[in-house]
């Protein structure tokens, strides 16, 4: 067993860690937990040591290992430097780091239908903190519990306060302090679908009525809440993307008042209550700088005591991130940078553009001494792509944090170390969008999503896949075999069916990427033994495939996320799937000569979009399940 030395060093900066020995020896023992047993049982002598510094130093030699941080996930980092290199057969080695960034970890989007279960949000904590990582934000915009406000989260998976409570002990444990990041403004339109909360609270779309009585008391009670939850005294109030800002009711009675006056106001009275409740605000930056609300730099500055959050996750660029960094540091007193962790494309992560935005950006961070970083990891449309892709962006978001120059082999084999699976295998992920044929890796084009719910009779992005150079069947079926055997590598349960389930959309999409296209021609063609052809070889497999689609999905959500939300995934493969029956009925029918004609085939095909991204022809993005469906009305909005 691992021998803790805690030794009284004399040396100014050194803490005594014997303080809390207990809680801990019971962190370390993380790695003989679930790092194949740690340290080996050589009785070596374990050093830690915390210091006022912000560096990692560690050194090891035939008796002795040493690790000194500024805090309990350096120390867990180093003590994971330190195995790995043994395990790779060093008997001394010694490294000194700056640590860069003193606030550094990762925003989970919970609102999205996915939210957390405990077991998942404990083992991610685990995991950043052995990386080096000291922060986590839950995204919940409705998932939580607000007291006297029983719609908010209703039927949503929400979390109790008992549940964010135990994370919020979990993660203390592990030094990680877990930050709410919630909407104190907009994009509250699942908490104001209901007519009681419309009634009470909106202004017009997904936005608060700010500066009504009733909006101001929730907002209190919001705010409460979550201060008698978290020990943390810091909060994300959000107030991002509130487009029609006092364009509804509160035009209706104040008049038209600047979007930026509005702002100000709503500021200061969340500043209020945050003061109220000794907690430390933060906001996003974009209602003041963007295309619909311009601030004069000169002039305007965001209230002293809140913090403005600088979210940039498109632009490949250094110098971009310099500019956009140094304009907001005019108006706040306080930059942070969020950055991502790209799960937000569909059903595959898009790592590439994780990889090139974070260098551009964190190496700006770092030199204008931006200390504060997160990577934030969304679910748009649907918590489609499961949660485990974001540890490649995490990791590479430690790695900044503790290196000047990031090495990408050392990157590389901390990945492996810390989550089990390599950065190749994690790469391949990205293919279902990201093709081999791209001058582009990094082009933000979504073929994966829109050709996975695409109808094969309705099929609008025909102009799109008849671009396609690639044998992507061939390609697909490729993958599909890469994914088994990768799935059965792996040790971590999450990681496994998460591998099972690109396994499985691999081998559905060899069949349906190219169906719409396929149909369309031989149609068109007044082809039948053709379209014959394309029923049996293709279109019988889709249908079959479909259901194991859903199924490897719900394998993965089960692990990680509240069963509440996967409802809207079941809905939509299920529709695919009935689609599928439908079109072969109908194509059935025309091929035996017992219609003429297919009206939904009839129309000639028009591009979708007219935007293209470089190096990469006409495939295109198109981020929206429910439009890549049909064109027709699907609700009232």
């Amino acid at each position: 067993m691992l021998m803790f030395n805690y030794k009284i060093k004399k040396e100014k900066g050194m803490k005594r860690l014997d303080d809390h020995s207990h809680e801990y020896q019971k962190v370390i023992h993380v790695y003989d937990t679930y790092y194949n047993g740690g340290l080996s049982k050589n009785q070596k002598q374990l050093e830690l040591y915390l210091i006022d510094e912000a560096k990692l130093h560690v050194t090891m030699n035939n008796k002795v290992m040493h690790v000194e941080a500024p805090h309990l996930p350096g120390i867990l980092r180093g003590v994971g430097e330190l195995i790995r290199k043994e395990r790779e057969g060093l008997l001394t080695y010694e490294s000194s780091s700056d640590i860069y960034f003193d606030f550094n970890g990762v925003m989970v989007d919970c609102s999205r239908n996915g939210v957390l279960n405990l077991d998942y949000a404990k083992e991610l904590i685990r995991t950043m903190a052995c990386m080096g990582h000291t922060v986590m934000m839950l995204y919940m915009e409705d998932v939580y519990e607000v007291e006297g406000e029983d719609y908010f989260g209703y039927l949503r998976g929400k979390y109790t306060k008992r549940e964010l409570t135990e994370l919020d002990d979990y993660a203390y444990d592990y030094g990680v302090e877990l930050i709410p990041c919630i909407q104190a403004l907009a994009h509250l339109e699942q908490f104001l679908a209901w007519e009681r909360t419309k009634n009470a609270y909106v202004d017009i779309d997904n936005i608060l009525y700010v500066g009504s009585d009733k909006v101001n008391a929730l907002l209190e009670r919001m705010i409460k809440q979550l201060a008698s939850t978290f020990r943390s005294r810091r909060i994300h109030m959000g107030m991002d993307e509130a487009y029609n800002l006092g364009r509804g009711r509160y035009a209706d009675e104040h008049g038209l008042v600047p979007k930026t006056e509005i702002m100000h106001q709503h500021l200061n009275f969340m500043l209020q209550l945050a003061k109220k409740y000794d907690l430390k605000p933060m906001i996003w930056d974009d209602m003041f700088f963007s295309s619909y609300s311009k601030a004069d730099t000169d002039v305007f500055k965001i209230p002293e005591g809140i913090d403005l959050v600088y979210w940039d996750y498109y632009n490949n660029f250094e110098e971009h991130y310099t500019q956009n960094l140094q304009m907001r540091k005019k108006i706040a007193h306080e930059v942070i940078f969020a950055g991502g962790a790209w799960r937000w494309m569909g059903y595959a992560p898009h790592h590439g553009k994780t990889l090139v935005t974070t260098k551009a950006a964190l190496s700006a961070c770092k030199k204008l001494g931006v200390r504060q970083v997160i990577a934030t990891s969304w679910a748009d449309d649907g918590c489609e792509c499961p949660v485990s892709p974001l540890l490649l962006g995490l990791q590479l978001f430690a790695e900044h944090g503790y290196s000047f120059e990031v090495d990408e082999e050392e990157y590389k084999k901390r990945l492996l170390f810390h989550t089990g699976m390599s950065f190749e295998e994690f790469m391949k992920q990205q293919e279902l969008n990201v093709y081999q044929e791209f001058n582009n890796s990094a082009a933000t084009v979504t073929p994966g999503k829109y050709g996975f719910y695409e109808d094969v009779l309705l099929s609008p992005f025909v102009v799109h896949t008849q671009s396609v150079k690639e044998d992507l069947t061939k390609r697909f079926k490729q993958m599909e075999t890469f994914f088994d055997t990768s799935a059965k590598n792996q040790t971590n349960l999450v990681l496994k069916k998460t591998q099972k389930f690109y396994q499985e959309i691999y081998g559905f999409m060899a069949y349906k990427w190219d169906l719409g296209l396929l149909i369309y021609q031989a149609y068109h063609e007044h082809d039948v033994k053709k379209m014959e052809s394309i029923i049996q070889s293709k279109l019988n497999e889709a249908i079959i495939r479909i259901d194991r689609v859903l199924e490897a999905r719900r394998e993965e959500w089960e692990l990680t996320n509240k069963e509440i939300g996967f409802e809207v995934l079941e809905i939509r493969m299920a529709g695919i799937k009935q689609r599928l029956i439908s079109a072969k009925r109908k194509l059935v029918q025309w091929t035996q000569g017992e219609i003429d004609h297919i009206a939904s085939l009839d129309e000639v095909r028009l591009p979708v979009v007219d935007g293209r991204d470089e190096g990469v022809g006409d495939v295109i993005h198109f981020n929206n399940s429910i439009r890549s469906m049909t064109t027709g009305k699907i609700g009232w909005h």
